[in-house]
Parts: C-alpha cells; sequence; structure tokens
C-alpha cells in the first residue's frame, strides 16, 4: 500500500506544464497520510462476528468470506474471484474447522457468490443498513496469524445494493470486508471506474478518469443459478477491470504532467502494453524536458517535432490501453447472466471509451501550446 501511496503523492504534486518535477516524496510523507487516512489497528470485533467469518483457500488466491443465513438457508458468501483459477476450494471457520459447500449461485450484477451449505456453521452474520454520512470499516482478515485489521472510511451515498466510500483505496484493498460500528455485514469492496469530465470549452479542463471505490451489499442481492462458465467469464472481466484501472491511473498521471515529466508505475501496472507505454513515453518526457529548458530565453517557444511528438506519445497510450483490454471473446454460454456480466462489460466499455476520448482532447490541447508561436 506503501508503494501506491507515494505513487498518489507523486501524481499530485505534479502539477500540469510544470516542467521537470522533483517529487519529494519522502518515508516521513507517506507516514502523515497513512496517519490521516487512519493507521490500521487491530479490530476489537463482537465474537459473534468472528464466529461467522470465513476463509477461502484455493489453488491461486485466498481470501475473506462470511456466513450468513439468506431465506433460511445458511450459506457462505464470497467475491466470484475468489474462485477464479482455483480448484479444490476449501473454506474454513474460526475454529478451522472446514466447511463443505453444496451448490452456487451468484448476485445478478456478477459481484458476489454464495455456496450453499449443508450443516449450520459456528456463526452467521447480520446485515448493515449503511446510509451517505455514516462510517464503514475495512476489515482485513489474516487466518494465519488470527489477526483482524481495520480502516475506518466514510460512506458517500447509497445506491441499490452498493454504497460508495469516500476514499481512493489501492487496489489491494479489494475483497475486504465492509462492516458497520457493531460487526453487521454489508459485503466486499471492489474497485469501479467512474467518468467524471469537465467542461469541453474550458482550457483549463482535464479529461480525468476517478476510481471510485464501492462496495456490494448482500441484502439487496437477487440470485440466480451458475453454469458452467460463470467463473471464467467471470475472471475474464475481471482482467479487464483490472486493465481498466490500471490505465486509468496512468492516463490520469499522464493528463496531469502531460509530456513534461516521466510517470511512474511503482509496481502497480502489470499489463505489458501499458508497461511498455510507459517506457516509451518516459524518454520522450526527458527529451521534451530539454527543449523546454532550451525554449525558455527563446521568444519562439517550442518546435513543431514537440508538438508532433505529443499527438505521437497520445496514440502510443490509446493503442497500449486497447491491446492491453483485449481479453478475448465472451462465451456463449454465458447469456444466462444477462444483466450482470452484460452491465459490468458495458461499463468497462463506456469508461474505456471516455478515457480514450480524454486523452485525445488533452494531446489535441498540449500541441496546440506547443506550436511555435507567430
Amino acid at each position: 500500500m506503501r508503494k501506491f501511496l507515494s505513487f498518489l503523492l507523486f501524481a499530485l504534486c505534479v502539477s500540469p506544464f510544470a516542467g521537470i518535477c522533483d517529487t519529494g516524496v519522502t518515508e516521513e510523507t507517506v507516514q502523515a497520510l497513512l496517519k490521516d487516512m487512519g493507521d490500521p489497528g487491530e479490530a476489537k470485533l463482537p465474537m459473534e462476528t468472528q464466529q461467522a467469518l470465513a476463509f477461502v483457500k484455493g489453488a491461486s488466491s485466498e481470501g475473506a468470506a462470511f456466513f450468513i443465513r439468506l431465506e433460511n438457508q445458511y450459506y457462505c458468501v464470497c467475491p466470484p474471484e475468489l474462485l477464479v483459477g482455483n480448484s479444490n476450494i476449501t473454506i474454513k471457520d474460526l475454529k478451522k474447522d472446514r466447511v463443505k459447500p453444496e451448490g452456487m449461485e451468484c448476485s445478478s450484477d456478477g459481484r458476489l457468490v454464495r455456496l450453499k451449505l449443508h450443516d449450520r456453521p459456528l456463526g452467521s452474520m447480520k446485515t448493515a443498513n449503511f446510509k451517505a454520512g455514516d462510517t464503514a470499516s475495512l476489515i482485513e482478515l489474516d487466518y494465519a496469524k488470527e489477526k483482524f485489521t481495520m480502516y475506518k472510511l466514510g460512506v458517500a451515498r447509497r445506491g441499490e445494493a452498493r454504497i460508495d466510500l469516500k476514499e481512493l483505496l489501492p487496489q489491494s484493498f479489494r475483497n475486504n470486508l465492509v462492516l458497520d460500528d457493531e460487526g453487521n455485514i454489508f459485503g466486499f469492496v471492489y474497485d469501479r471506474v467512474q467518468k467524471n469530465i469537465g467542461d469541453l470549452n474550458s482550457s483549463t479542463n482535464r479529461h480525468v478518469m476517478s476510481c471510485v471505490t464501492s462496495v456490494v451489499g448482500v441484502e439487496e442481492a437477487k440470485w440466480e443459478q451458475t453454469v458452467k462458465s460463470f467463473i471464467p467469464e467471470c475472471g475474464r472481466l475481471l482482467k479487464k477491470e483490472d486493465t481498466l484501472f490500471q490505465a486509468s491511473i496512468l492516463a490520469w498521471q499522464w493528463m496531469h504532467v502531460t509530456v513534461f515529466a516521466p510517470v511512474k508505475t511503482n509496481d502497480f501496472v502489470k499489463a505489458e502494453p501499458l508497461l511498455s507505454w510507459v517506457e516509451s513515453h518516459n524518454k520522450l518526457a526527458e527529451k521534451v524536458s530539454a527543449e523546454a529548458d532550451k525554449a525558455k530565453n527563446k521568444k519562439g517557444g517550442y518546435s513543431k517535432e514537440a508538438a508532433e511528438a505529443v499527438k505521437k506519445d497520445a496514440n502510443e497510450l490509446r493503442s497500449a490501453i486497447s491491446k492491453a483490454m483485449a481479453t478475448g471473446k465472451v462465451e456463449d454460454e454465458y447469456q444466462f447472466m444477462q444483466p450482470a456480466f452484460k452491465e459490468r462489460n458495458k461499463l468497462a466499455e463506456e469508461n474505456k471509451s471516455t478515457l480514450l476520448k480524454g486523452i485525445d482532447y488533452m494531446a489535441n490541447h498540449v500541441a496546440s501550446d506547443l506550436k511555435p508561436k507567430k
């Protein structure tokens, strides 16, 4: 998380058209920001809440889940991401007793799965009912150390089966449990990229993709039977959403520093096309920054080549985003999940389109400013 915070501090301290910037991000700065967020402390959860927590482990991932009683039936509820690429799923309770699931259903928005249980679990969760202005607790469960840590965050707004949290969180927070102060469950964190477009006619406008942290609500969820292709298709969409999250952070940084400063990944970006663009962009940034220094004492301003380089850089970023988000065709079987996967895919494509338009706008805007003045 510290690496991600360092990255955010870098992006925030660089102003548009500012030239080379020394970020000055120190360990003390990171610690201060962590303090502002609220240092994670060991959560003092009620025993009945602890008894309702579960731990899901598969071949490639692991994470927290919870037991709950819905419609007079006991379930283990978890994000479908925990099941992607996994085999021989193991579910354990606080006593580390294995729990055997009998069947699986998914929520109609594709964000939750519930595994039907044969036996009554050690405990079961009660649901939370947040409203805007409330404080939510994000719980990290370290099953091996039998330890719970907690962040408290504000609730920005309430929607059907979802609340939006005020703070921007690293992807590492995905799938963390969200509870109220009494230890009641709302669901899990997921990353949702949302459009945030300013005035097209404003010369100071910045097209930005805001990464909004959202939470799925189990109380309002509508459940459907799954089919064989559900988990593979969920994995495909998850990869697409992860890539869009990476691309939006890179593009946001690029739109603010333009071509005058390098962008930094801080190990956050994983998609190879995006990493390749970062390398080429930073070489260009070094070149244009050197030219900027030379142009300071010249009335003519930048060269025509600098303006063309900006547009080329933008085209390469657009291409990198499109390549990184190409995750294959949708399985025919997935049609059973209308509207779940359809809506998730539609949102990703809409945000991708908006992101590319924002890059185009900024490229034209910056290139125009770089042209030599007559």
